[in-house]
C-alpha cells in the first residue's frame, strides 16, 4: 500500500488522479470535522492544505506525517511553521499557481472601486436610485504596490500596460534584478501612501505583520485615493480602515477577505465605499490546475524521490524525524 494523503479539500480531479496513479492512497476527502481531522492526521503521510488550519494538537497526532503541502501561497493560514519544523514536518507552498488570477481580480477590484461599479449596481435597483459620481481616471494615475512578489508584479504589469498607470513600489527584500523597468522603487512604505492614487497591498500575512497598515498610513493618503487588500486581513487594522472610510479621509477601499473568519472587520460591510469579496480571487480553472500540478510535483519529489521540497518554507528550526 502506498503513502497516505489526507485531502480534507481535494485538489483538481487531474492532480488527484495523477497522485493515485503514482500509488498514493487518498484518505479523508471532504472529511473535515475536528474529529475527522484528528482521525486522518494520525494516519497521514502527507496533508494537502487548501482551507484548513493544522494546529499543534493535530500535528502532535501526526506520527507519520512528513509533508504539509499548501495548495496556494498563504502558508501562514494553514500552519505555524515553527510547530511543524520542530516535529520534522516539511511545509511547502505553491508559488506559481494562482498569481495570474489573483492579479486579474486585483485589477477588477481596482476598477470597481475607482468607477463606483458596485455602488451603482446596488443603488440603481432601489426606489431612490443613484446619480453619477465623479471617478478618477486610471490612465496617468499613480498605482502604489506594497510588496513585489509574483502576484504584485503581475498586477503592476496589467495596470501599466492595460491602464497606462504610473507604478511605484516598496519592497525592501526584492532582488533589483527582477524589478521591471516600468516600476519605480521608493525607499519607504510611507512614500507609497503619500503619492499613490491607488495603494495595493501584497505583503505576506506573517504574524509579526499584524496591523502593519493602520491609521498612520491612511492619514498619509489623498482624500481621493483608494486602498486595496488582496493579501491578508491580519495586515490591516480594520478599525482604522473603517474610520478612514467613514470620515472620508480616503475615497474607498476593497478587500478580498472572508469576514466570517475575521468578524472584527464585519462593520466595513456597512459602508458604501467599501467592496468585499470572500477571499475568492484565487479561484479559477487555470489556478486550480496549476496549483494542483505544483503540489503533485512537490509531493512526488519528497515522498518518492526522498528530496527536500523545492518550495520549502520552514527550514528554520527544522528537526528531521529519526
Amino acid at each position: 500500500m502506498g503513502y497516505k494523503i489526507y485531502a480534507p479539500k481535494p485538489m483538481s480531479d487531474e492532480s488527484m488522479e495523477m497522485l493515485r496513479k503514482k500509488g498514493f492512497e487518498i484518505i479523508g476527502e471532504w472529511q473535515d470535522s475536528r474529529e475527522d481531522m484528528k482521525k486522518y492526521m494520525a494516519e497521514a503521510d502527507v496533508v494537502i492544505a487548501r482551507v484548513h488550519f493544522f494546529d499543534d494538537e493535530l500535528l502532535a497526532l501526526a506520527k507519520n506525517l512528513k509533508l504539509i503541502q499548501v495548495h496556494g501561497v498563504g502558508y501562514q493560514d494553514h500552519v505555524v511553521c515553527e510547530d511543524a519544523a520542530k516535529r520534522g514536518i516539511y511545509v511547502a507552498y505553491s508559488p506559481y499557481g494562482n498569481h495570474f488570477t489573483v492579479a486579474e481580480g486585483a485589477v477588477a477590484l481596482t476598477l470597481a472601486m475607482t468607477k463606483h461599479i458596485c455602488e451603482y449596481n446596488t443603488k440603481v435597483r432601489t426606489p431612490e436610485g443613484i446619480k453619477a459620481k465623479m471617478a478618477i481616471e486610471l490612465s496617468g494615475a499613480t498605482v502604489g504596490v506594497l510588496g513585489l512578489g509574483n502576484i504584485a508584479r503581475s498586477y503592476a504589469e496589467k495596470m501599466f500596460y492595460g491602464m497606462n498607470a504610473h507604478i511605484i513600489a516598496y519592497d525592501p527584500f526584492i532582488d533589483p534584478a527582477i524589478v521591471p523597468s516600468y516600476i519605480t522603487m521608493v525607499e519607504t512604505m510611507e512614500e507609497v501612501f503619500q503619492q499613490a492614487d491607488v495603494v495595493s497591498l501584497h505583503i505576506p500575512g506573517e504574524r509579526y505583520n499584524k496591523d502593519l497598515i493602520n491609521k498612520k498610513h491612511f492619514d498619509l493618503m489623498k482624500p481621493t485615493a483608494y486602498f486595496l487588500n488582496t493579501a491578508r486581513d491580519i495586515l490591516v487594522n480594520n478599525d482604522d480602515l473603517y474610520d478612514a472610510l467613514k470620515s472620508g479621509k480616503i475615497a474607498g477601499a476593497a478587500a478580498d477577505v472572508n469576514y466570517e473568519e475575521f468578524p472584527d472587520g464585519k462593520k466595513l460591510l456597512e459602508l458604501d465605499n467599501f467592496i468585499n469579496t470572500p477571499h475568492a480571487m484565487a479561484f479559477s480553472d487555470g489556478s486550480l490546475l496549476r496549483s494542483g500540478r505544483n503540489c503533485y510535483r512537490e509531493i512526488c519529489q519528497v515522498m518518492l524521490e526522498g528530496k527536500e521540497p523545492k518550495y520549502w518554507v520552514n527550514q528554520k528550526g527544522f528537526i528531521p524525524k529519526k
